[in-house]
C-alpha cells in the first residue's frame, strides 16, 4: 500500500459515522431529499446522513446528481433555486 492509498483509507475511516446508511437506504431517500432541496428546506439530520454517504459512494452520488439535475430542469422557473 502506498502513501496515497493509506491517506485515503485513514481519511475515509475518520469520516465514518456510527450510523451510516446503506446504498439501498440512500436510493430510497434520494427523491425525498431532492424534493426538500427544491422546496428550499435547510439541512436536516436525514440530508446530513445522505450527504455523508454520497461523499463516499460514487454510484449513489451519480444517481443523486442525475435526479437533482432532472428535477431542477423540470421545475417551473418560480420554483427553481
Amino acid at each position: 500500500m502506498n502513501r496515497d492509498q493509506l491517506e485515503r483509507l485513514l481519511r475515509g475511516l475518520s469520516e465514518t459515522e456510527p450510523a451510516e446508511i446503506s446504498c439501498t437506504e440512500c436510493f430510497d431517500l434520494l427523491s425525498t431529499v431532492v424534493d426538500l432541496e427544491l422546496a428550499g428546506g435547510g439541512e436536516t439530520p436525514l440530508s446530513i446522513r445522505l450527504a455523508q454517504h454520497l461523499s463516499h459512494c460514487a454510484v449513489c452520488r451519480e444517481e443523486y446528481e442525475v435526479l437533482r439535475d432532472f428535477v431542477h430542469e423540470e421545475s417551473p422557473p418560480d420554483e427553481a433555486r
